[in-house]
């Protein structure tokens, strides 16, 4: 039996029976809202989550720190001067420029992959490409700094990147590692459909985007906590999410939701009479946004034991829970299978994904060959329409929702720490590097910088890509 009967009723009844952590997300939206790390605000959210593991009887939580440079949007205006005259409902991309006061053509480049600066050829120079969030068919979606790095090759002086959320609902999000070379914005759905008509009628639009940004250095802390096991204290299963948040709203569903379901599971742990074989350490990471820079920090500080963390679930804008995902893994194995028939009365069905994924805190443990145990989620349309927007605030996080993901997590989290034998194997190099591939992923890591095993024998890394 994966876990035995009484300790799963008991995290069903603290998870689902009476949760504590949904209503401390509620403080932390209302209370502290936005949280950049590095500035005041990423401050007081280590705060609230270091007390709270204390709180729950995690009596060494600790802060982990490292300095990071502070991105904080200041202004700006971008409009269409010609042939009509409008203000575009915009926000600033992560690492924008520190200022920015440019006028120049628009050109369409659809969804802003290379097949598309194929055919716009040298037409993309010193103009200003808008592109969309999508994909074309069979191909994989780029991630923003992708699409940047894409635009400014071609010569781009900047990029307007549309929404694909209807009601006036521009994203933001980091595109760039430090100071992206050109300007980077989101645009509404509204305005870029506007600005698609009047092009596919054959007029050539004219925009101004004037912005000004602040940077700055400062000091960024992941809050960990451990639950130290009963039988082999010196293996670990690593249970994280990200506590820091775009600043446009509260950071409700990205990612309050995944680290109030960290903190859930953590209190429903410590509040059991037995404890699992292996400890199980949680992790609130600092600075996911601009790069999965504490979730970085912590895998490169502690590089010499991560053979020692026998899995990582990682828990970022986590919904209704209905399956596992292992990435790299074709074969779940037994104890999951046997999990998710057990949990199918929550919403769990026999669905295993196992192509890997980046852009999120399992990364930098996956590329070093540690096992990633997903819990696949649906947020709804609430969760995926006001991603990076003004709309993710508190009402949009589910109760019921969270409470069946949180014990799913603490489940599978217990079960997991206490299997007599290690419950995956890590991959080596060689199976990282076939697991990317499979994947589609290595142009990804390469646009990103990565240069840490296994992708040093991947083609040279250009300067001043993400990383």
């Amino acid at each position: 039996m994966s876990i035995p009967t009484p300790i799963f009723d008991r995290l069903l009844a603290e998870c689902i029976g009476r949760p504590q952590a949904y209503a401390a997300l509620g403080e932390l939206c209302d209370s502290v809202g936005g949280r950049t790390s590095g500035a005041p605000s990423g401050d007081r959210a280590e705060a609230w989550g270091h007390a709270l593991f204390t709180a729950w009887g995690l009596a060494d939580a600790r802060y982990e720190p490292f300095e990071v440079t502070v991105w904080q949007r200041g202004t700006i205006d971008a409009h269409v001067d010609s042939p009509a005259a409008w203000r575009l409902t915009a926000v600033a991309h992560g690492n924008a420029p520190p200022a920015a006061d440019l006028t120049a053509r628009l050109v369409d480049a659809g969804h802003g992959e290379r097949p598309d600066y194929d055919r716009l050829g040298d037409g993309v120079r010193g103009k200003i490409v808008l592109c969309d969030e999508g994909a074309g068919d069979g191909r994989r979606r780029l991630h923003r700094s992708e699409k940047l790095l894409l635009a400014a090759e071609h010569g781009a002086v900047a990029l307007m990147i549309q929404s694909s959320a209807p009601g006036g609902l521009p994203r933001t999000g980091v595109c760039h590692a430090g100071q992206a070379p050109i300007a980077s914005l989101g645009i509404s759905l509204e305005d870029g459909e506007r600005l698609r008509r009047l092009i596919r009628a054959g007029a050539v639009p004219t925009a101004t985007i004037r912005m000004t940004n602040h940077v700055a250095p400062g000091t960024a802390r992941n809050v960990l906590a451990d639950l130290p096991g009963r039988e082999l204290p010196g293996e670990v299963i690593l249970v994280g999410g990200h506590l820091d948040s775009w600043d446009l709203a509260q950071g409700a569903t990205d990612n309050g939701l995944g680290a109030a379901i960290v903190l859930e599971i953590a209190r429903a742990l410590a509040s059991l009479d037995q404890r699992p074989r292996r400890t199980v350490r949680f992790a609130l990471w600092a600075a996911e946004e601009i790069g999965l820079r504490g979730s970085k920090h912590h895998a490169a500080l502690h590089a010499p034991s991560l053979a020692a963390i026998r899995a990582v679930l990682n828990f970022d804008m986590t919904g209704d829970p209905y399956g596992y995902w292992t990435p790299g893994r074709p074969d779940p194995g037994p104890l999951l299978r046997d999990l998710s028939r057990r949990l199918a009365p929550l919403g769990m069905r026999d669905h295993f994904d196992h192509k890997a994924g980046l852009h999120s805190d399992h990364q930098p443990f996956m590329l070093a060959g540690v096992p990633v145990v997903g819990i696949l989620g649906d947020l709804g349309e609430q969760g995926g329409r006001y991603y990076h927007s003004v709309g993710d605030t508190f009402e949009k996080v589910s109760l019921p929702a969270f409470g069946r993901a949180a014990a799913v997590g603490a489940i599978t989290a217990y079960a997991l720490a206490d299997t007599l034998a290690p419950p995956l194997a890590h991959l080596d190099p060689a199976g990282v590097r076939a697991m990317i591939d499979a994947a589609g992923l290595h142009e990804a890591l390469v646009a990103e910088g990565y240069d840490g095993p296994p992708m040093h024998a991947a083609p040279a890394t250009p300067d001043g890509r993400i990383g």
